[in-house]
């Protein structure tokens, strides 16, 4: 359902833009890059929120289905190299110009291929389930699942990294952050390589949505989840 899409953009939106707002009291880049991954990565939902909107104002077809594959997959290497940024600025941070070397390389060689069957034969990206939703073939759906397989190595990683650290607020933090990239990963997976029904779309799509919240809650940690752990600020 379409609607789930825009509540995701949103939600996530929202999360990213507050992550991202905490730079300016602790000067610390990572939470910019954070907040701009998070808001990245919704990027295969926002065409069918643009399309059930154009449709509930023109009653005809928004967008030619090259410019949808365009806005839903085409930044997604670049929300992971910014990912790989933040994250190596958490942890292995002497090693971070090889992360971004490496990662920039695979995401221009991947732009190469999807803008050159994009532009030749776009019917090989993937299949419309109805006018809003997609059902992403191969040269989508594989390279989706290996993001989200680095999104969910590196981001359990931090998460183990900040339980570790052994405060009593970082341990909440992390165990959050763990409940978050386990949930993206899963609802986000399913949503790009499974034909899904209506019940199922929505379930999926909650899920999504529970993992904004999680993430929120792990790097954000708002004074009501502290006194509900009954933790000191």
């Amino acid at each position: 359902m379409a609607i789930f899409s825009i509540v995701i953009v949103v939600i996530f939106t929202i999360v990213g833009i507050t992550i991202a707002s905490k730079n300016r009291k602790t000067k610390e880049r990572v939470y910019i890059l954070v907040g701009l991954t998070w808001i990245g990565i919704i990027e295969a939902w926002i065409p069918s929120g643009i399309v059930l909107i154009g449709y509930f104002f023109t009653n005809s077809e928004v967008l030619h289905p090259q410019l949808y594959f365009l806005i839903a997959i085409v930044g997604y290497p670049l929300t992971t190299m910014i990912w790989m940024t933040g994250f190596t600025e958490i942890v292995y941070k002497n090693k971070q110009k090889i992360f971004q070397i490496f990662f920039g390389v695979v995401g221009i060689v991947y732009e190469i291929i999807f803008l050159s069957v994009l532009f030749t034969d776009y019917t090989l990206i993937g299949e419309f389930q109805n006018a809003v939703d997609v059902a992403y073939n191969p040269i989508v759906s594989i390279y989706i699942f290996i993001s989200l397989c680095q999104i969910l190595i590196t981001g359990i990683i931090i998460a183990i990294y900040t339980i570790k650290t052994g405060i009593p607020e970082n341990r909440i933090r992390g165990y959050f952050l763990f409940i978050a990239f386990v949930t993206l990963f899963i609802g986000g997976l399913i949503d790009a390589a499974v034909t899904l029904g209506l019940l199922e779309i929505v379930l999926v799509r909650l899920f999504v949505i529970s993992s904004a919240i999680e993430f929120y809650f792990g790097f954000v940690l708002p004074d009501y989840i502290k006194n509900i752990f009954k933790i000191e600020s």
